[in-house]
């Protein structure tokens, strides 16, 4: 009998905190899901609306660029097609006004392979808004065959 108690206990708490959870992150995922469509739209003014004053990222090829110098990749007149990618593997962990989101971005190149990064974004909130002030993609070796 005790032990159905207990069982039914976890199971109230794992329903509580799920929604909960999923609350929480949902802003820091639309952070993300809004940097990644500016960031392949070539949409400096909308990359700008997500990223803090101090924001840096760490490209795949290990470059530190600033706030201004990847502003200035992803201006209109420098655009070029984006393949398409998908998000996977998205885990998010927010503590206070910190904000980490890591996630697989899988792009299908036009010869018909594929490329993986894993992505690391951090955010911090302020003044209730969450904003990027890092971002750090690791390339991922594709599968070798057997």
């Amino acid at each position: 009998m005790a032990m159905n108690f207990l069982m039914a206990g976890l199971v109230l708490v794992g329903a509580a905190t799920t929604p909960m959870a999923a609350t929480q992150d949902a802003p820091l995922r639309a952070l993300v899901e809004r940097f990644e469509a500016a960031r392949t739209g070539f949409d400096p003014a909308a990359l700008d609306r997500t990223l803090a004053p101090d924001y840096e990222e760490i490209s795949p090829i290990g470059d530190v660029d600033t706030r201004d110098k990847m502003l200035g990749y992803y201006a209109p007149e420098a655009r070029h097609p984006a393949p398409p990618m998908v998000s996977t593997d998205i885990v998010v962990h927010a503590q206070g006004p910190v904000g980490i989101v890591t996630a697989r971005r899988t792009i299908s190149l036009p010869n018909g392979t594929t490329r993986s990064v894993r992505v690391r974004y951090v955010a911090r909130k302020a003044q209730g808004d969450w904003r990027l002030v890092s971002t750090q993609y690791t390339p991922i070796p594709p599968a070798k065959a057997q």
